[in-house]
Formats: C-alpha cells, sequence, structure tokens
C-alpha cells in the first residue's frame, strides 16, 4: 500500500503523546514494506527534527520524511478571517504545505491518514481519507468554569471544527469507546472504527523495581487534565496517604511542573522536577504512579508508559480509558480521594503485589498495545477504506 500521512509533530519515541504514536505508525508501516510518505508541519525545536530523522533513519527508503516548518500567515487581518471560515485551519493556510501534501497526492495513493483535528481539513473532499482523532475539546472542556475570554474562544472555534470536520470526513479512527460515542452523536451517518495508541516496547527497558515509598506522577502541567491531577494528588490524595505511610515522600515531574506547581513547593517530602530528558528518569525513581484526573479524553499515553517500565498505576477511570484492564490485577482504579489513597498504601506496603502488578501491567502492554497488534488494526482499516472505493488513486487535494 502507499500511504500519505499528514501530521502536526514530527515522529518521535519520546516527543510528546501524539509524536510517539506516530513514530509507532509510520515506522511499522514502513518494516512491513508498505510506501509511507510522512508529511509534518510543526514548530518544533531543531533538536527534537534532528532526534526524529536520525530515529527513522533505519527505516531509509520506505519511509519518507519531509518535515515543513509552519508558516503563519503574517497578515494578521486575513488570518483572524480565515481561521473564522475555517476553524483551527492553519496548517492548510499555509500555502507551501498544502502544495506538498497536493504533490504527495497527485502522486497515486492509497489512504490518506490525517493525524489530529489540524490536520483534517486536507481531507474535505477526498477519497479514502482517514482522520484520526486523539481527544475532544469539547469532552475535555466539558463543566469548566471561570473561562475568560481567550478559553472561551478556543473552545468554541474548537466545537466549530469539530463539528465541520466530523461532516466532511466519513472515516473516522478514534482511540476509545469513548470518543466514538461522541463521534456517533454529532454525526450519525459517518464511519468509526476504535484503535487504540501503541508504544515501541523495545525502548521500555523495565528497571528495578523501587524499595521506597516513593509515590510520583508525571505530566505536562500545562495541560488542564495532568495539572489537575497534580493539585488533587497534593492537597487530597497525598496527606491520606501521609498519614497512613509516614515516611513515604512524593515526586512530580513533566514539563512545566515547577512553573506550574511552585505554590505547593515548599510541601514537605515532595520534589519537583520538570522538562526531563527522558522519562525513565521519573520511571526510576517512583513505586507507585499514581494519575487521577477527572476529565480528559482519549488515552493517557503516562498511564500506559509505566505499565511498559512496570511501575504499578493508581488512577482512576479517565486514566485508563482505551486500555482493557483488569482491576487489581493491572492496576487499580478508583475514584474517590480515600479510595485512592488506600490503593496507594496497600501498593507501597505491599511488595509482592507490586511486583504482580508490575509483571501483569507489561505483559498486558506487550501483547495488545505494541505495534504489531495495533498496526495489523489499522492495516485492516486501510483495506475496508480501499475495499469500498475503487476510483482510480490519482486525486486532488480539495481545499
Amino acid at each position: 500500500m502507499r500511504i500519505v500521512v499528514v501530521m502536526p509533530a514530527v515522529p518521535h519515541p519520546f516527543g510528546d503523546t501524539a509524536a510517539r504514536w506516530f513514530y509507532v505508525l509510520t515506522g511499522e508501516l514502513a518494516a512491513r514494506g508498505h510506501d509511507v510518505s510522512a508529511l509534518v508541519a510543526t514548530e518544533e525545536p531543531e533538536q527534537r527534527v534532528a532526534e526524529a530523522r536520525q530515529w527513522i533513519k533505519k527505516h531509509d527508503g520506505q519511509l519518507k520524511l519531509q518535515i515543513h516548518r509552519l508558516q503563519v500567515d503574517p497578515v494578521a487581518l486575513r488570518r483572524k478571517w480565515q481561521n473564522l471560515v475555517r476553524p483551527r485551519s492553519e496548517m492548510i493556510q499555509d500555502p507551501k504545505f498544502t502544495a506538498l501534501v497536493t504533490r504527495e497526492l497527485a502522486r497515486g495513493y492509497d489512504v490518506l491518514h490525517l493525524e489530529q483535528m489540524s490536520t483534517g481539513w486536507f481531507g474535505l473532499n477526498v477519497p479514502r481519507a482517514l482522520l484520526n482523532v486523539h481527544y475532544f475539546d469539547v469532552i475535555d472542556w466539558a463543566g469548566r468554569k471561570n473561562m475568560n475570554f481567550g478559553e472561551r474562544k478556543a473552545l468554541w472555534q474548537a466545537q466549530r471544527a469539530t463539528r465541520h470536520l466530523l461532516h466532511g470526513i466519513n472515516n473516522v479512527r478514534l482511540l476509545t469507546p469513548r470518543l466514538e460515542e461522541a463521534a456517533e452523536a454529532m454525526n450519525p451517518k459517518g464511519r468509526y472504527w476504535v484503535v487504540p495508541l501503541a508504544l515501541d516496547m523495545t525502548l521500555y527497558a523495565m528497571p528495578p523495581p523501587v524499595e521506597g515509598p516513593i509515590i510520583g506522577m508525571i505530566g505536562s502541567m500545562h495541560w488542564e487534565a495532568s495539572r489537575s491531577a497534580a493539585e488533587r494528588l497534593i492537597t487530597r490524595i497525598w496527606p491520606l496517604v501521609k498519614q497512613r505511610v509516614p515516611k513515604a515522600r512524593l515526586y512530580i515531574a513533566g514539563w512545566n511542573a515547577a512553573k506550574h506547581l511552585r505554590e505547593y513547593a515548599s510541601h514537605p517530602d515532595l520534589v519537583l522536577a520538570e522538562n526531563l530528558a527522558h522519562p525513565s528518569e521519573f520511571f526510576s525513581k517512583a513505586a507507585v504512579m499514581v494519575y487521577a484526573p477527572s476529565q480528559g479524553s482519549g488515552m493517557k499515553v503516562k498511564v500506559m508508559e509505566s505499565m511498559a517500565y512496570g511501575v504499578p498505576v493508581v488512577t482512576t477511570w479517565e486514566g485508563v480509558e482505551g486500555i482493557d484492564y483488569q482491576n487489581g490485577q493491572e492496576c487499580w482504579v478508583a475514584e474517590t480521594d480515600e479510595e485512592l489513597a488506600g490503593k496507594v498504601c496497600r501498593l507501597l506496603e505491599n511488595a509482592g503485589e507490586r511486583q504482580q502488578m508490575r509483571e501483569a501491567a507489561r505483559n498486558l502492554m506487550e501483547e495488545r498495545y505494541s505495534p504489531r497488534p495495533v498496526v495489523d488494526r489499522m492495516i485492516s482499516v486501510y483495506q475496508q477504506l480501499m475495499g469500498s472505493f475503487k476510483a482510480p488513486s490519482r486525486d486532488s487535494l480539495c481545499t
């Protein structure tokens, strides 16, 4: 198959959440002999771009990576008008990147694979376009109070873009059943597939188990779901753990952790670490990972990574959305502060249970969320798209 993949970030196994999936998808497709053209429009630092190029070198020949520096229209009034007509359409507003996508499609393709909403505008009226949705802002922002004007505007734009694209692109892959239900509610006539994320498990060497009573959390703190989960852990769950396990320590890490959580920096037995060079820096130090979001749709890579590294997880249903877990087997799932704290203490006090959960979680990730089983399902979706459309594959991009 010839697959054109359009992405808003470079494929990188330790980049942001989406970039890790991009790395798995493009690399696995190329390793299987498919002709993959990966087109990226990004504003990421040069170091990240250079690292991505190095990571995909082993797929030279089958994987063609073209990275374009996203150019925003310098005329503010025109840019605002374009975003009013087509919300969140910055990528398709870049004429050079649009021309790049058009050229690749003109060469012939079997599937146009569009990653995340921002790329969706390239798929309108294009046969065999597949929009891949990782989350819905309309879910993540539901119930938020005291939003300022900028936040209300961003939500309004997200709602408009979501409705337009879900009605304009008939084929949609989503990460979880909850996202599928939301999509069907917005457009019952669409074709939907649920295919989860995957991690390259060969990159996740399990560190030795941590013996000390150290609980931790990692996440990008500029994201509301992670920041609120960290605040809940510090202010509500942690005091309950500390009462039962006085020697326990708390380690919170992630992008901008010190910036967004600085008001808690003086708490005793709390360490804040931000912008780690590699996630193993966190997972080699935590005996138990606690992630308790109350809002945030889609799969949580931080939870998947914790399972891959063999660090037992205590979380809420939101934290394991899209993961086929057995409660008490691969992780502990609870909702109230008291229940969550109780599960944390149980694990801290029982090394045998930590080891059992460590092994079960790792096995689950290898069996269901590694590249082969997940990309098998993606290829099945591609085959269904190709089988339902028999016209010649030289189509032009309609903008």
